[in-house]
């Protein structure tokens, strides 16, 4: 597996189960070593996304506007310590202390400016509203506002600044501010995606989140950029190489720490650089070194980071749809320290240590609890477990745990560790000082019988709910057989839930044939570990065959009949439930009498609609009606 892919493995453990799109890129030593962009498009067409597609970098932009700036400094046409008033004289408040703002306090967030002008901040698109009318706006805006400080007397987070900024350069250089950074900053590096939504490069789509409308902006120097993690690269690098674009005295006044307060315990304000979040970064847990700098972006439907790191002359960027929910900034210095080792053999982390080995052989593998299945991933000094059920769910159960060179360390404090018994192997966690054996590594059977295997893929039904049972609302409805992948002679009753279920999701119980027809539930953990252990009992009536599991009667799901409009009130009272199969659109729900319940389920067995607890009926396709 070559390091793209392990990366990209890794990335994905940490995605929940409805994700939209991630991509990220490294580059070290001006070179790009790994790049993915994984999901799809957010469209209906849901498209693959490749590394082609853009992501919306939001504040990252800030970088972009303050290079631009620099650029006209560099020409003389501005004066960083000029106000800002002189090369804008539209620009006025009710407040006259906006005439001691500066360029520099726009660009450090010392500028004292309101913060966000929030119409046509984000729009669906782009056009009817053009830069002028947008720039008139802002005056307007600011022309009703007063500041929150003395400029220069503290830095907060101010996106106003950057507006103006944005302004200052279309007003100085005589061009459309996308215009202008597209031929001396994007263009000369090669960076052709890297764009503001008014000059956007069709030849590289954008993403959206998944059921959202396309994001774009008007706002540019503070926010609108649309990138690929690639070409923000090739942004990145700027700040580690002597180039045509930046000067290395402009660079140098980026990364000076400029940012200013008026408490002595802020230690974060201090380290605004212009434009950059941080320009003295020094995280707890990697070692990377003196005068990284680093800048966020946030939208409403995406989070990134870009970060440049001169000790290993790297550039990381990532950008993620807010539905995969990772700590982006943590994801990608993860990923980072996983190259450096695998690849340099440098190790990244202060007080973790690489898992040896000779652990991973032992011990790496499928686990079992009573309802669920773990997969054990290491990385670096990193353990992944994730929760993967049979029909492809995925979800990270404990994530990131890290080896101290005893025992592996959750961000909460609580330790993981495994043992080998004479029983089997064991994972153990803590919590609050106790010590639990929390799951137990399976290992291969005997081969399962042509009978068991030609169970492989069959659904079941329950035939046996009453009217007050609870716990059919929720789960348990019904389940398919399947065999426990990468492991000899184990199967998988997959129990289905209500679609989203919070309180259980699906239950995915394992155990191993005893004879043709009984099942044994064989996991040997004590505490909670070996609970709710299954024990299916087949056999057959009548030409149907039934199974008999965890105190329910379930039914082979091809003998069901198809349902032809039947009523309770047609239907012969009896032990079982009358369950049908639901072959064409089910528009209306016959009455259900008293004492009587009705329950229908999607084409996945799972609850749709329940008497018990009724809500609005939605007419389903295809799926399964019981008669309780």
């Amino acid at each position: 597996m070559n390091i793209q892919q392990k990366l990209s493995d890794i990335l994905k453990l940490n995605l929940p189960r409805k994700w939209t799109s991630v991509s990220y890129a490294i580059m070290v030593d001006g070179k790009l070593v790994a790049a993915d962009a994984l999901g799809q498009d957010g469209t209906k067409d849901k498209n693959p996304v490749t590394l082609n597609h853009t992501y919306n970098v939001c504040s990252i932009s800030k970088i972009f506007c303050t290079v631009a700036v620099m650029k006209l400094v560099e020409q003389g046409k501005v004066d960083l310590d000029r106000p800002i008033c002189e090369y804008l004289p539209k620009f006025t408040m009710l407040d006259p202390r906006y005439r001691q703002i500066t360029v520099r306090h726009c660009l450090n967030h010392a500028s004292g400016l309101p913060g966000t002008q929030w119409k046509h901040f984000s729009a669906t698109h782009v056009g009817k509203v053009d830069n002028e009318e947008y720039y008139n706006e802002v005056y307007d805006y600011l022309a009703k506002c007063y500041l929150k400080a003395d400029p220069g007397k503290y830095s907060v987070y101010c996106n106003d600044g950057f507006t103006l900024a944005e302004m200052l350069v279309a007003k100085v250089s005589g061009m459309n501010f996308g215009d202008f950074c597209k031929q001396y900053i994007t263009e000369p590096i090669g960076a052709h995606s890297t764009r503001v939504s008014t000059t956007v490069n069709p030849e590289y789509p954008l993403v959206r989140e998944g059921g959202k409308p396309a994001e774009y902006f008007y706002l540019q120097g503070c926010g609108g950029f649309t990138t690929t993690m690639t070409d923000l690269c090739k942004f990145g690098n700027l700040f580690l190489t002597e180039n045509d674009v930046i000067s290395e005295q402009s660079k140098e006044e980026m990364r000076k720490m400029q940012g200013t307060t008026f408490l002595q315990e802020d230690t974060a304000s201090v380290r605004y650089g212009l434009g950059w979040d941080n320009v003295c970064v020094e995280d707890p847990e990697f070692d990377l070194g003196e005068h990284v700098q680093m800048k966020g972006g946030n939208s409403f439907q995406f989070t990134s980071k870009l970060y440049v790191i001169p000790k290993y002359n790297a550039v990381l960027t990532i950008s993620e749809t807010h539905d995969c929910k990772l700590d982006v900034g943590l994801e990608i210095l993860r990923l980072f320290a996983v190259y450096m080792q695998e690849e340099k053999g440098i190790n990244l982390y202060k007080k973790y240590q690489p898992v040896p080995k000779e652990l991973v052989e032992e011990f790496d593998g499928t686990y079992l609890v009573p309802s669920a299945i773990y997969h054990t991933h290491f990385f670096g000094t990193d353990l992944t477990i994730t929760n993967d059920d049979t029909a492809d769910g995925h979800a990270a159960a404990y994530k990131n745990l890290k080896f101290d060179g005893k025992d592996f360390v959750a961000e909460n404090g609580e330790h993981f560790f495994f043992r080998n018994t004479s029983d089997g192997k064991y994972l153990f966690s803590t919590n609050r000082g106790r010590v639990i054996p929390t799951a137990m590594k399976v290992e291969d059977q005997a081969p399962l019988s042509e009978k068991w295997t030609a169970r492989i893929g069959k659904r079941y039904l329950a035939v046996n709910f009453t009217e007050q049972d609870l716990v059919c609302g929720e789960m348990m409805n019904g389940f398919t057989l399947r065999k426990l992948a990468g492991v000899e002679g184990v199967m998988v009753a997959s129990f289905s839930s209500i679609p989203e279920g919070e309180i259980y999701g699906n239950f995915e119980g394992a155990f191993i044939p005893d004879g043709e027809f009984n099942a044994n539930g064989f996991l040997q953990t004590p505490s909670n570990g070996s609970r709710d252990l299954l024990c299916p009992d087949f056999f057959e009536k009548d030409g149907v065959e039934y199974c008999y599991v965890a105190s329910y009667l379930y039914q082979e799901e091809s003998s069901l009949k198809d349902y032809q409009g039947e009523k309770f009130e047609d239907l012969p009272s009896g032990e079982q439930n009358h369950v049908y199969r639901i072959h064409e659109k089910l528009e209306t729900l016959p009455e259900v009498l008293p004492g009587r319940r009705l329950m229908v389920l999607n084409d996945k067995m799972e609850v749709v609609y329940d008497s018990q607890n009724p809500k609005d009926y939605k007419a389903i396709e295809a799926g399964y009606i019981s008669f309780i």
